[in-house]
């Protein structure tokens, strides 16, 4: 079995809402191309927080949430008191996204980041009032 030396290297640029957060990461792959992705982090205070339901990546949940294709990662985060945050999100590789794989930085992957703000912009308007615990 071999085993991978290198050091991977990852970028990340972060924007926060009052209950949610939203993240835009580039990560180097082994064969030097790069990998985009933009998650969101959707807190237990945040409205759309109990509509999620399960570990299908594929529910009503994800369904409404305007993501690059579809989503490709779904993850629950734990504290003390249970789930405290759904972290859901695309990825840039999908079939036909080989540009994507090109881009180097920000400004080169003003799509992504224009893809962000929609969504940060979507979880913004779709609810940040607080709910009683």
């Amino acid at each position: 079995m071999s085993e991978y030396t290198e050091w991977s290297h990852k970028d990340e640029w972060r924007k926060r809402g009052s209950d949610f957060l939203v993240t835009v990461t580039r990560h180097n792959t082994i064969n030097n191309s790069n990998k985009w992705a933009v998650y969101a982090y959707i807190y237990r205070s945040h409205r759309l927080f109990t509509t999620f339901n399960g570990n299908n990546i594929y529910q009503p949940a994800t369904d409404v949430l305007p993501l690059h294709h579809s989503p490709s990662f779904l993850e629950y985060h734990r504290d003390d008191e249970g789930i405290c945050s759904v972290q859901v999100g695309a990825d840039y590789v999908h079939t036909h996204d080989d540009r994507f794989m090109r881009y180097k930085n920000k400004p080169e992957a003003y799509e992504v980041f224009n893809d962000a703000d929609i969504l940060f912009n979507f979880l913004k308007k779709a609810g940040e009032t607080k709910c009683q615990k």
